[in-house]
């Protein structure tokens, strides 16, 4: 879940940036802005969600030139862009990254009703002092009068405005180019938008780059009305001086209302906007930053999300007995250079492979359990004593043997894998057994005899994928170390004549290669 938190905040930066680029241009033009920072935070929040999700269906009639008939869309975007590989590359095995990362979903939570539950409040607060505000009539429209609210506008379904009582002082031409700008609020629907905006927001209120899309947002809103009052023919002159009396006595309650009281450095920059000169060549310049704009989009698009399956509604789970939950509790040897450690957290197990997070399991049955967020099923052997012995992992129809071993040979395990990630140096003769593999899947004909058995099996099972994969991308170019991950697997960059790939491989004491990963970019 971190993982995929960290991508969602890497979508939102590209896409601030593009929605600023796109503000420029509209401003080139002398166009509303306001839409980008909206249209910014709906995709903050749409991209992550759609892009780890959904699937797009192969039309019938394109079927016969594509092997699949079905795509995930995470499959199209660049590993290269992907936030679970710089995670992997890094700290996601210690220990501080592994608290956060199981905690990640309830702080999610807990953020998202605290804030629900906070913009409630601020508009039950703001009902309720609208009953101690008086009313009156300015410039023929009837509005509210406070003390220290306002110029704003309150309310969503019947927006009113609100009014300081300093402004019934003021000359008349002011008065009326302040109800210009409220009225215009209300004609563009303002509040409706910094609502849907703070809404949405709650959905994902640990994300930086919303709040600050939001505050761009309430900018462009503020910038957009102050177009349409000049529009409207109102001097501007005469604006400028009321938006300097209006911030000369700063509302000391602002919110989630739209209207003229904001910062005095912002109101500096929408008096230099109004005065500012036609720029030269401005069709050129705002068609430059368009493009700009777009490009932004589209990599924001093309930045690959962690996989987040939900296998949940394949298995059923049942309460079973804490003792029965502690007794599985310890270690079981994956590999040479894994093992996987297992804990009770309340009525459930939780499992951590060396080098990965914990991933949470739960029993369907007091020796089978199944995860929520992979399609993996574990089944724990009992013999006739009651002791457990092992720990068999169902993945992708295979079936691995984990003998249960003891702390001490789990910790040297882990504690020769911590040695090899810490020296960051490439075990030699992985890169030259990297490029005689990448050959021979190329050609589909797998070095077979420099593989583990397991490695075999699988390379047999996803040979055919694998090549159409590689000879779409063309031969290899270079290949360079990029480091050694969390599980003391060497990794490397290869650049191919079309593209790219990231591999991950493992070579036993014996110089056989008993693991080997690949993902394929563009």
């Amino acid at each position: 879940m971190l993982t995929w938190m960290i991508y969602a905040v890497s979508v939102s930066t590209v896409l601030s940036v593009a929605a600023l680029i796109a503000e420029h241009s509209a401003r080139q033009r002398r166009s509303p802005s306001r839409w980008f920072w909206l249209l910014a935070i709906v995709a903050s929040l749409a991209i992550p969600a759609i892009m780890t999700s959904v699937s797009i269906e192969i039309p019938m009639d394109l079927r016969p030139s594509v092997p699949r008939n079905v795509i995930a869309l995470h499959e199209i975007t660049s590993t290269h862009l992907s936030p679970a590989v710089w995670v992997e590359n890094h700290d996601s095995g210690s220990a501080t990254f592994q608290h956060v990362q199981f905690h990640a979903k309830d702080v999610w939570y807990g953020a998202s009703i605290l804030m629900i539950f906070i913009l409630l409040v601020g508009a039950t607060h703001l009902h309720w002092r609208k009953r101690q505000w008086t009313t009156a009539s300015v410039c023929g429209v009837s509005v509210y009068l406070s003390t220290d609210v306002g110029p704003a506008v309150v309310g969503l379904l019947r927006p009113r405005i609100v009014l300081p009582v300093w402004l019934l002082d003021s000359p008349l031409e002011q008065q009326a180019a302040v109800m210009a700008h409220e009225n215009s609020h209300i004609d563009a629907h303002d509040p409706l938008f910094l609502t849907v905006a703070l809404f949405l927001i709650a959905l994902m209120p640990w994300n930086p780059p919303l709040w600050w899309q939001l505050r761009r947002l309430r900018c462009a809103i503020e910038v957009d009305c102050d177009a349409r009052v000049l529009r409207a023919g109102h001097k501007i002159a005469v604006y400028g001086e009321t938006l300097i009396a209006v911030g000369e006595r700063q509302s000391r309650y602002i919110g989630s209302v739209a209207g003229m009281s904001e910062s005095r450095s912002f109101l500096e920059r929408r008096l230099k906007l109004m005065l500012r000169k036609p720029a030269k060549r401005k069709l050129l310049v705002a068609v430059l930053l368009g493009c700009m704009s777009i490009t932004l989009v589209t990599l924001a698009a093309q930045v690959s999300p962690p996989i987040m399956n939900d296998a949940s509604n394949e298995h059923t789970q049942v309460p079973i007995a804490t003792e029965i939950l502690d007794r599985y509790v310890g270690t079981y040897k994956f590999t040479g250079t894994s093992v996987m450690k297992v804990r009770r957290e309340g009525d459930h197990l939780a499992l951590q492979l060396t080098g990965q997070g914990w991933v949470e399991e739960f029993p369907m049955s007091e020796t089978e359990f199944f995860a929520k967020v992979v399609k993996a099923t574990q089944t724990f052997v009992v013999d006739d004593q009651g002791h457990v012995t092992a720990l068999i992992h169902h993945q992708n129809g295979r079936d691995f043997t984990l003998p249960r071993v003891d702390s001490a040979e789990a910790e040297e395990i882990e504690a020769t894998v911590a040695a090899k990630v810490k020296s960051q140096m490439a075990t030699p003769g992985s890169e030259a057994a990297l490029r005689r593999h990448i050959d021979g899947l190329q050609v589909g004909n797998p070095i077979y005899s420099e593989m583990s058995p397991d490695l075999q099996q699988a390379t047999r099972e996803q040979l055919p994928r694998l090549k159409e994969d590689l000879n779409r991308i063309g031969p290899v170019e270079s290949v360079r170390f990029v480091g050694v991950g969390n599980q003391g697997w060497d990794i490397y960059q290869v650049t191919h004549d079309l593209g790219s790939s990231t591999w991950r491989i493992h070579l036993a004491d014996n110089g056989i290669v008993d693991g080997l990963l690949v993902q394929v970019g563009p």
